[in-house]
């Protein structure tokens, strides 16, 4: 895979990433599109030590008790979500990729809450609310989820 890196619009804020992504998913339960402002959002999962911010700050935004949205301070771009369930891993905005064309959804979930006029693409595992990450994850992301954790204490 090629160098990953990142910016927001306005081009102040930049990323890379160290190595590359352990997952991505689309999601389409009804809290997605409502923070999305459409059909679904993407995510693709990193550990939170692969994520370098090379140029710019964030500015930390409260989602939810558990979640907070870090944007570029100067457009407001999101970057990515830390989520306290989560402590090793951000939900990075794959569109803020400089090539987002290198990640695509290896997963579809919450699709009972998928707008009816989308069709998802066959080949592409697709649950009915959350996916169980031992049954979709590649193992080498998996292993590299686990020792971060063990890392941590987590």
């Amino acid at each position: 895979m090629t160098r990953l890196t990142g910016r927001c619009v306005c081009e102040e804020l930049r990323y890379r990433l160290v190595v590359p992504p352990l997952f991505t998913q689309a999601c389409h339960c009804l809290e997605c599109q409502r923070e999305s402002g459409t059909a679904f959002t993407m995510a693709t999962i990193v550990m939170r030590e692969d994520l370098v911010i090379t140029q710019g700050t964030t500015l930390e935004k409260q989602m939810s008790p558990r979640s907070t949205a870090h944007a570029c301070s100067t457009c407001g771009t999101l970057i990515y979500v830390a989520s306290t369930r989560f402590p090793t891993t951000f939900r990075l905005r794959p569109g803020t990729l400089d090539d987002s064309s290198v990640v695509a959804p290896q997963a579809h979930i919450w699709v009972k809450r998928k707008q009816p006029w989308l069709t998802l693409p066959a080949g592409v595992p697709q649950f009915d609310e959350n996916c169980e990450i031992d049954s979709v994850w590649p193992a080498a992301s998996l292993a590299r989820l686990r020792a971060g954790e063990s890392r941590r204490g987590a």
